[in-house]
C-alpha cells in the first residue's frame, strides 16, 4: 500500500481557534468556512492481538465517524499473530477508508503510534486517537467534536470528576491516579487525566510533535501531552465512559508503564 507523504499545514494551529463545532447532530454547515463534507478526520488506531473484540470496536467506529464526520480515514497499525490482520483487511476491503498497516515484528505501542501518526492524510483537520479494547466508547466521539473549537487538544477524560470508570479494580485506579498526578504536576499540565488515549488533536499540533515521539509504550500518550503543552498548545478535556473491556486480556504491563514513566519524566523534564 502506497504511503503518502504528510504536507505541512497551518489548519488546525493554535492560532486558528474560531471553528466551528463538528458534530452533524448538532446541524453544523462549516468548519472554517468551510462544508463540513469537506472536513476530515484521520482515526489512528494501534492494535495487538485483539483478535476478540477488533469486529465490535470496528463497527462501531465507522458507524460513530459516517454518523458524525462523512469525511474520516481509519489508520489501523496492527501487530500481533493472532486474526486480528486477517479481519482488519477484511474490512477495508469493503471500506476504501480503511486501512491497515502490518508489522510483523511487535514495535510497542509507542512506535505504532507514531508511525500512523505519520500515514495521516496531508489535507486532514483532526487526529483522533482512542483503544481498540472497548475501553473507550466510539458513540463518544460526537463529545470530543463538540468541543474542538476551544483548543488544540482536546483529552477524553476518566477522572472521578470528569468521566465514569465503571468496575476497575481499585489498584488499577491507584496507579493510574498516582500517575497523573505526578505528570500533571510536574508538567503544569490543564488537564486531569493526562495518560488517556481517547483525543482529539488538530492536525497541525500533530505534525509539528510528531518525529519528535520517542516513548516504546504507554507512556506515548503523556509524552503527546506534554510535548503539546511545551510548544504551547491549548488543552481542555470532556468526560468519557471507561469500561473494563469485555473480552480479551489486557496487554498494560505496570513494570514497563512505571520505566517508561520515569525516563519521560527524566527526559522532558528540563
Amino acid at each position: 500500500m502506497a504511503i503518502a507523504e504528510s504536507a505541512s499545514s497551518t489548519r488546525g494551529s493554535k492560532q486558528e481557534l474560531g471553528r466551528h463545532e463538528t458534530s452533524v447532530e448538532d446541524d453544523t454547515t462549516e468548519y472554517f468556512g468551510r462544508p463540513i463534507d469537506l472536513v476530515m478526520v484521520s482515526a489512528v488506531i494501534p492494535v495487538y492481538n485483539e483478535q476478540e473484540v477488533i469486529d465490535e470496536f470496528s463497527r462501531r467506529l465507522i458507524e460513530s465517524l459516517e454518523h458524525t464526520v462523512p469525511d474520516y480515514e481509519i489508520i489501523f497499525v496492527v501487530e500481533g499473530n493472532d486474526t486480528t490482520e486477517e479481519r482488519l483487511e477484511s474490512i477495508a476491503r469493503r471500506n476504501p477508508r480503511v486501512k491497515v498497516f502490518y508489522n510483523p515484528r511487535r514495535l510497542g505501542l509507542g512506535p505504532a503510534t507514531k508511525r500512523g501518526l505519520g500515514l495521516i492524510n496531508p489535507r486532514t483537520d483532526f487526529v483522533l486517537t482512542m483503544d481498540a479494547d472497548l475501553n473507550h466508547q466510539p458513540e463518544e466521539i460526537g463529545r470530543l467534536l463538540k468541543v474542538s473549537s476551544q483548543a488544540d487538544v482536546v483529552v477524553g477524560s476518566r477522572s472521578s470528576e470528569h468521566g465514569l470508570v465503571k468496575e476497575l479494580p481499585f489498584f488499577k485506579r491507584v496507579v493510574s491516579g498516582s500517575t497523573n498526578w505526578v505528570l500533571r504536576n510536574a508538567f503544569r499540565i490543564p488537564c486531569s487525566d493526562v495518560t488517556s488515549g481517547f483525543r482529539l488533536y488538530s492536525a497541525n499540533t500533530i505534525k509539528v510533535i510528531r518525529e519528535r515521539l520517542v516513548s516504546k509504550n504507554f507512556e506515548i500518550t503523556a509524552e503527546i501531552l506534554i510535548r503539546a503543552k511545551k510548544e504551547g498548545y491549548s488543552i481542555t478535556e470532556v468526560p468519557i465512559t471507561f469500561t473494563r473491556r469485555p473480552r480479551g486480556k489486557s496487554k498494560l504491563s505496570f513494570i514497563k508503564s512505571g520505566i517508561g514513566y520515569g525516563i519521560l519524566l527524566l527526559r522532558l523534564g528540563k
